[in-house]
């Protein structure tokens, strides 16, 4: 069983990190971009945070924290560290990274049909960029510690 969620985590981790750091690419691409194609890069940075990215981030969290449960049980320090920095980082998207982006995609929308970027594009999408970035840094700082578990007992095998 722990070989699935260790395949699980890996592949949530695949799908979170990818599709941020491609969404990343995306953002950087249509920087400049004509309105159809920030408006179109918009919709896919949205579409793909709804089925690529929260889902891999759940995947993420279940599974590590299953695994951490499991091996490690609520008592070790660098367990509560580690769910409290997850749960960090569903609150981050969910309050702040999610309705950033869809602010941001729906401003890019509203600017096509307008034939110019509006300004209120730059607040949202800079709010996204920032709480992002801070979310990449919350689950590497999650990953640090699940792998190093400094001070933890083991309560079975790997």
């Amino acid at each position: 069983m722990i070989r699935v969620l260790k395949l699980a985590h890996f592949g949530g981790l695949v799908i979170f990190l990818g599709s941020i750091f491609t969404f990343t690419v995306i953002s950087a691409m249509i920087e400049g971009a004509s309105m159809e194609n920030i408006a179109f890069g918009r919709k896919i940075i949205s579409t793909g945070t709804n089925v690529l990215t929260l889902p891999g981030m759940w995947v993420l969290a279940v599974t590590g924290v299953w695994m951490g449960y499991k091996r490690y049980g609520l008592k070790q320090r660098f367990f509560q560290i580690k769910l409290l920095l997850i749960t960090l980082v569903v609150i981050n998207a969910y309050f702040f990274i999610t309705p950033a982006a869809t602010s941001a995609t729906e401003i890019a929308v509203r600017s096509l049909v307008q034939g110019k970027l509006l300004p209120e594009y730059k607040s949202a999408y800079i709010q996204e960029s920032i709480f992002g970035a801070v979310n990449v840094l919350l689950t590497v700082a999650a990953a640090v510690i699940g792998v190093w578990r400094i001070g933890a007992k083991s309560r079975g095998n790997d």
